[in-house]
């Protein structure tokens, strides 16, 4: 993705001109959503902006809604992602965070008590293991990989709610 000098800019840079906020492809859906007909008969579209106080990335929010400790038996039926997410390796190093306690416990622990570090480190060990191509926030929640899952896993909430959170780890405070 490029700005409009044609200068490279990170995911997180992209959704913050568009002023979306972590919650996924539904934010960036409804801020596209206003298609009105206009006098004249002419279709336009307005994009709904959300005010400039609120934080893109709330850690709040994002943490509150992560997976404990998830049950994946490794069976790989949920593979291949069409999106190129490596399910059972992004679960196996989730499980591996959660245990040793690289994830913070709420968003008053990743501010302040350490966890935004605890949280780096996790994700440069999976970008290290894994690749970034490989990992959650590549999620486009199509349910395939649901439809497999023997152990009935919501595989496509998880992945999204892991990537908000490598997203927001990967944010400078």
């Amino acid at each position: 993705m490029s700005d409009v000098n044609g200068n490279g800019m990170s995911r997180r840079q992209w959704l913050k001109t568009l002023g979306v906020t972590a919650f996924g492809a539904s934010a960036l859906g409804a801020a596209f959503s206003s298609c009105a007909r206009e006098e004249g008969s002419t279709m336009s579209m307005r994009v709904n902006r959300r005010p400039a106080d609120n934080e893109p990335f709330d850690a709040d929010a994002i943490i509150g809604a992560l997976p404990g400790e998830v049950n994946c038996v490794g069976c790989g039926r949920c593979m291949p992602c069409r999106f190129g997410v490596n399910i059972p390796a992004m679960y196996a190093a989730w499980n591996e965070a959660v245990k040793s306690g690289d994830i913070p416990s709420s968003g008053d622990d990743y501010r302040n008590g350490g966890g935004a570090d605890r949280a780096r480190a996790f994700v440069a060990r999976i970008e290290n293991d894994l690749g970034d191509k490989h990992l959650a926030h590549r999620c486009a929640l199509c349910g395939a990989c649901i439809r497999e899952c023997p152990m009935h896993l919501p595989i496509a909430k998880h992945m999204r709610c892991i990537g908000k959170f490598i997203d927001l780890s990967r944010e400078p405070m």
